[in-house]
């Protein structure tokens, strides 16, 4: 626009040049004119021509006077008209425009706090600038409530997420209880089933097993025949070995009663060990003994001594010549562990989770009663029975009993 008022103004001074030329050429010619009338007129003739081209000259000057006269008012006024236009509409108009412009840009980047104030234009674009900051306070109303739901949202699941691992926690602890229960169950409906089954045979068998072994010995006293002493002997051993079985049986259908009494571990382990050192002489084994335990814990000693002589006869027969079989006492967070390991053959990992089932057996003539029956001592003194092997590698059973022990808590 400033441009175009200059372009205007330009033009305007090139016509009043013009109009200057001509008035110059006009006055030229006025004084050529005069000569050639004084010289070819008379007197009062020239004098009268003279006046009448002189108020010609005049009335052209007075003209070219007005031109200009004209010329700089507008070029005055298209000055001023330019100015404003350049200076002041902007401001009434470009600036608020530009305003709204980066109140939209602020929007768009997410902050909706910027508003558009301090403008002074026109009604239409005063209208626009409060429509627009109206328009901003109700997204930032509308943004507000949106962000106050979300809020309440986010809280809502992180309180079902909490309500969630809570019960899942419970599910999978009344989980595991009930497939406890259900083991224990299952377990005690076999031993009721083996009880049955042993009071049946300590009856039936029991009785007829004596009579044969007493006649048996009595044939091998008198008989002067080795190779039938020798067989004699072979059958007292097999019936010594179902005397045994039964006896197993009995004490796993009909476990008895405990007898607490206040003891120390490591006189428990040196009772067993000193009935096994001659059978892991004969066998090449070495006993060590770690026994690290100073507390004492209320247990049916008889019982808990049963199951570590258990656990190193198992642990010797397993163990060939030079092998070394290790037994540990230690105290671990209001418990006694009891640690029985060996460096003999091992088992397989499927072997763990049935090693401890009635009548499995990893030995040729084994009966599968002895771990049984100890782990059933164990868990009735409220303790566990843990078991690690590897097939080659040598096993560990570690016993782990509370050295709080009482009455009410076996009942």
């Amino acid at each position: 626009m400033f441009l175009l008022m200059l372009l205007i103004s330009g033009f305007s001074v090139y016509s009043i040049y013009n109009l200057d030329k001509a008035a110059e050429n006009i006055k030229g010619r006025h004084t050529t004119l005069s000569n050639l009338i004084s010289d070819k007129k008379e007197a009062n003739e020239g004098f009268f021509a003279n006046e009448m081209l002189l108020e010609a000259v005049k009335i052209s000057d007075d003209q070219i006077k007005y031109s200009y006269i004209t010329v700089f008012t507008v070029i005055g006024v298209i000055l001023v008209f330019g100015i404003i236009l350049t200076f002041f509409i902007p401001r009434v108009i470009t600036k608020p425009i530009f305003n709204l412009f980066k109140a939209a840009e602020s929007v768009a980047g997410g902050d909706y706090s910027y508003r558009v104030d301090g403008v002074k234009s026109s009604g239409e674009i005063d209208t626009l600038v409060q429509a627009f900051n109206h328009m901003i306070d109700n997204i930032e109303i509308s943004n507000r409530e949106l962000q106050k739901k979300n809020d309440e949202i986010l809280k809502l699941l992180e309180t079902t997420k909490r309500f969630n691992d809570v019960l899942e926690t419970e599910i999978e602890e009344a989980t595991r209880e009930i497939k406890e229960k259900h083991k224990a169950l299952i377990k005690t409906e076999k031993l009721a089933t083996i009880g049955e089954l042993a009071t049946g045979v300590a009856h039936e068998v029991r009785n007829p097993l004596s009579g044969i072994a007493i006649a048996l010995e009595l044939m091998q006293a008198e008989t002067e025949n080795e190779e039938h002493k020798q067989t004699i002997s072979e059958i007292l051993n097999e019936i010594v070995r179902l005397e045994r079985i039964v006896k197993g049986l009995f004490q796993l259908g009909h476990p008895k009663s405990l007898q607490l009494i206040e003891c120390e571990p490591n006189d428990i382990v040196e009772r067993a060990l000193s009935l096994v050192n001659m059978r892991a002489k004969s066998k090449g084994v070495t006993i060590e003994k770690q026994l690290g335990c100073g507390n004492q814990f209320n247990v049916d000693h008889e019982q808990i001594e049963q199951v570590l002589l258990n656990l190193l006869i198992n642990g010797i027969d397993a163990t060939g010549s030079f092998g070394t079989v290790k037994v540990e006492t230690k105290n671990c967070n209001g418990t006694v562990e009891i640690a029985v390991s060996d460096t003999g053959c091992g088992f397989s990992e499927k072997d763990i989770d049935k090693i401890l089932q009635p009548f499995y057996s990893t030995k040729e003539r084994g009966t599968g009663l002895g771990l049984a029956i100890s782990n059933g001592i164990v868990e009735a003194h409220g303790g566990k029975m843990h078991i690690s092997s590897k097939k080659g590698s040598g096993s560990r059973f570690v016993v782990e009993i509370p050295n709080n022990l009482n009455d009410d808590s076996i009942a």
